[in-house]
């Protein structure tokens, strides 16, 4: 459950470190720099749903059928839900809401579903579509597109296709977006770095052949652009695995070294990023440097099996990032090459050497003045009714498959002669 923090004369804010896997969420709630407020163990059984029990279709839906963390953008989070055929046929759905006010929304239906591929999907806001003088008086002023992006199916792809929503027009439409450099199928590193939202634009991965390429950005808010590229630093080893993230309005690149020894890992910042930007080595820190009072911190650290992947950049504090060592959240100061526990993942991953993609780990802010869930052009509310006919209707067809497995199991009397 997330907690709301009091005001606080800082300039910066409390946040709750979210981590999804497989219908469970962990939540993990963090003052201003760095000190932890929660013990890291999941909520209830461990299903995720106290955190989210405030969504439509909450016992049943949410029980039975799959439903994923998609994204997040400040305060906000964007829930993908999959009902699966029973009457009619299923459909994928997609709601936005705020974990603190517990406000929610419901985006139109898609108007076909993509069953094949792999999908990377993006969410953002647009605060500086607010009325200049009115400011965000109310949902409508705040614009926000979902975004899903498709794979290409072939290498060195010039154009490729999306399905976005808009809340100016409260609708889905497809993009054939043209890109100036060919890109790749989002297989590897690019499903598992996920989509990150920086500065009004959203980036993800191109890689190919294990190799990466670069970074794809694109401006959802003008589409017709098309995509732009940015190479990665010089020094880059584009063979290792990469992890990317946000540090207060500037992108990060993470990597890990697990070819070489010593064991390390290393953090570029882009600079200038509104002039095609430069990449800035900010800290290499090698595993034997490392410090902790947690033995089992080190040991892990300094094994030769590679341990250490990026779970999030810490929002407020620099030098600070959220690594996962296997069962472990923790906290490593990247000046002082201080360990720190901050929770157990136990409940979470199943395996004790399961990674967690980093594109399943969300910071939500928790603001004095908490986001509003904008509510797009064209919206209806749902119908309360909707729910409760869909039950209704799962109840007489599963009462009608009961009957008829009763007669199957009835042994049909053979009629004796007269």
């Amino acid at each position: 459950m997330l907690h709301r923090h009091p005001f606080s004369k800082s300039n910066t804010e409390p946040f709750t470190l979210v981590l999804y896997h497989d219908k469970k969420i962990l939540a993990l709630p963090f003052d201003e720099d760095c000190g932890g407020v929660g013990d890291g163990d999941v909520d209830g059984d461990g299903d995720g749903l106290d955190f989210l029990d405030f969504l439509p279709c909450i016992e049943f839906a949410r029980k039975n059928y799959p439903f994923c963390v998609e994204a997040s953008f400040n305060d906000l989070l964007l829930i993908r839900s999959v009902v699966l055929p029973i009457v009619n046929s299923g459909f994928t759905e997609y709601c936005i809401c705020n974990p603190i006010t517990k406000q929610w929304i419901i985006l139109p239906r898609l108007p076909y579903e993509v069953n094949s591929g792999i999908l990377l999907v993006g969410f953002i806001c647009n605060p500086d579509s607010c009325d200049k003088e009115k400011g965000c008086i109310t949902n409508g002023h705040y614009s926000y597109r979902v975004v899903r992006i498709r794979s290409p199916t072939q290498s060195n792809t010039t154009q490729i296709r999306m399905q976005i929503f808009s809340s100016d027009t409260g609708e889905w439409c497809d993009s054939l977006v043209s890109s100036p450099r060919g890109l790749n199928s989002f297989v590897g590193t690019p499903a598992h770095a996920g989509v990150v939202a920086c500065n009004g634009l959203l980036h993800w991965v191109d890689e190919n052949d294990r190799m990466i390429r670069g970074f794809v950005v694109f401006d959802p808010f003008n589409s017709a652009q098309g995509c732009r590229y940015i190479d990665p630093p010089i020094d880059f080893s584009r063979g290792e695995w990469v992890s990317f993230g946000v540090f207060q309005g500037r992108l990060r690149i993470f990597q890990k070294s697990s070819l070489q020894c010593p064991r390390s890992f290393s953090v570029w910042e882009l600079e200038d990023y509104n002039n095609a930007g430069t990449w800035c080595l900010k800290y290499k820190i090698y595993s034997e440097d490392m410090v902790s009072e947690y033995s089992d911190l080190l040991k892990m650290a300094k094994e030769k099996i590679s341990t250490g992947s990026l779970l999030a950049f810490h929002p407020n504090v620099g030098e600070i990032v959220f690594l996962q060592f296997r069962k472990y959240i923790v906290l490593c100061n990247m000046r002082t090459r201080v360990l720190t526990m901050a929770g157990r993942l136990e409940k979470l991953l199943p395996g004790y050497f399961d990674s967690l993609p980093a594109k399943y780990v969300f910071l939500v802010g928790q603001p004095s003045w908490p986001t509003p869930v904008p509510l797009p052009l064209k919206f209806e509310c749902p119908s309360p009714f909707l729910f409760s006919e869909f039950v209704s209707k799962r109840q007489k067809f599963k009462k009608q498959q009961q009957e008829v497995e009763k007669l199957r199991a009835t042994p049909t009397p053979i009629p004796l002669p007269v």
